[in-house]
């Protein structure tokens, strides 16, 4: 007669922890994945596009917003089907060094929106990622708009060194908030760069300092948080 067989802590452990993976992916729950995961992506493309707040677009750093929405998924979906490849992905992402770096931080909170709408879609819980996506576009929208009433210009001339012209260039931004970045003096030469709020993108500003004698170039620019172009 055989003997009934003892079943301890750590197989009941073993068993319970491999079935709550199963080995195989079902074919139309990756399908679904990755169309919800694309279509998910496509839309947070769309926001960064149309509320882009830099200095210069970047179309590849959108694309990659896309891409990087559906390569999370598939990642998920592939770590949940199997214990010991989940393990070694996980290891083998742990020794990747990414190099490129992200100035702005409005950048990474949108590859930080990828990676999170990705997981959640990668896991098959269709409706986080959804309303999560609605919520954070609503949210974004809100803030974006949310403004102070006056935008930042970066005023950036040449003139002379001589005190009655730099007199005539602030007579001339008497009626705007202005502060002087910086200064610099070569060859009689000076280099003016002033920040100047104004409440809205009149620029008939820099026709009145481009006709001071002594002034010979002017620049005016939006700042959008980097001086990097």
């Amino acid at each position: 007669m055989d003997e009934p067989t003892q079943t301890t802590f750590a197989d009941m452990f073993k068993n319970s922890f491999l079935n709550m993976f199963p080995e195989t992916v079902d074919p139309w729950q990756l399908v679904t994945v990755l169309a919800v995961s694309l279509l998910l992506g496509l839309c947070i493309y769309a926001v960064y596009r149309r509320c882009f707040m830099g200095v210069v677009y970047d179309h590849s750093f959108a694309i990659s917003l896309v891409i990087m929405t559906v390569l999370v998924s598939v990642i998920i979906v592939t770590i949940s089907s199997n214990v010991m490849l989940s393990l070694g992905m996980v290891g083998a992402l742990s020794i990747v060094r990414y190099r490129t770096a992200v100035k702005s931080p409005l950048d990474l909170m949108f590859l930080f929106w990828a990676i999170t709408t990705g997981i959640a879609v990668g896991a098959t819980y269709y409706y986080i990622g959804i309303v999560a996506f609605l919520f954070v576009a609503v949210v974004f929208f809100v803030l974006r708009n949310v403004r102070g009433g006056s935008e930042t210009y970066m005023l950036v001339l040449e003139c002379s060194a001589d005190l009655p012209v730099e007199e005539e260039v602030r007579r001339a931004l008497a009626s705007y908030q202005t502060k002087v970045r910086s200064k610099v003096v070569r060859n009689n030469r000076a280099e003016l760069t002033v920040e100047v709020l104004m409440k809205d993108d009149n620029m008939n500003v820099v026709n009145v300092i481009s006709q001071i004698e002594g002034v010979d170039n002017v620049t005016m620019v939006q700042y959008r948080g980097s001086y990097d172009a």
